[in-house]
C-alpha cells in the first residue's frame, strides 16, 4: 500500500511539475517539486527508507532532464540519507524548521546537480543565474513544504516515520 501511495506522490509531482509549474516561476524559475519529495522523503522516512524513495523520485525526474541520467538521483538519495541521518534530537517537527531544511537542501541539490554535469561535460550549467536558481527554487520548496507534508507523511503511511532519538543511539554492551 506505501508503494501505491509513494507513486501517487510522484506522478502528482511530475504532473505538477511538468504541467501547472511550467507557468507559474517567479524571477523565471519554477520549484523543484522532485527535490521536495526526496526532501520529505528524508525528513519523514529516515535514513533507511529515505535514499531509496529519493532515488525513485530523482530518477523519475531524470527522465525529464536533458542532462545526464542518473545524476538527480543520487543527489536526492544522498541529500536525503544526509537529512535524516541528522541527530532525530535536532528535528522537532516544526513548520519552520521542515522549511529551512527544504530551503537550504533544495539550493544545495541544485547547486550539486550543476557542478555534477559540468564535471560529466556539460557545459553551462555553472554561472550566476545557477545562484538565483538555487536560492529561488529553495524558497518555492520552503513554502511548498508546509502544504506537501502532510501529503507525504500519509504516503508513508502508518507508524512512526521517523526514528526516535533513542533508536538512533547505540545500545550499552554490558
Amino acid at each position: 500500500m506505501t508503494r501505491l501511495r509513494l507513486t501517487l506522490v510522484f506522478l502528482i509531482a511530475i504532473s505538477l511539475q511538468l504541467t501547472v509549474f511550467i507557468d507559474i516561476r517567479v524571477l523565471g524559475v519554477a520549484p523543484e517539486l522532485l527535490a521536495l519529495v526526496a526532501v520529505l522523503a528524508g525528513y519523514f522516512a529516515g535514513p533507511r527508507s529515505g535514499p531509496s524513495i529519493a532515488f525513485a523520485a530523482g530518477l523519475l525526474w531524470d527522465v525529464y532532464l536533458p542532462t545526464h541520467l542518473g545524476v538527480s538521483a543520487l543527489i536526492f538519495a544522498v541529500v536525503a540519507y544526509s537529512i535524516g541521518s541528522v541527530e532525530a534530537g535536532l528535528f522537532h517537527d516544526s513548520r519552520l524548521q521542515l522549511a529551512v531544511v527544504a530551503a537550504l537542501s533544495t539550493a544545495l541539490m541544485v547547486i550539486a546537480y550543476a557542478l555534477s554535469n559540468e564535471i560529466l561535460g556539460e557545459r553551462g550549467l555553472i554561472d550566476m543565474d545557477m545562484l538565483k536558481i538555487a536560492a529561488v527554487s529553495g524558497l518555492f520548496n520552503a513554502v511548498l513544504s508546509v502544504p506537501a507534508s502532510p501529503l507525504m507523511r500519509w504516503a508513508l503511511g502508518p507508524g512512526p516515520t521517523r526514528p526516535a532519538a533513542a533508536v538512533n543511539r547505540p545500545l550499552s554492551r554490558g
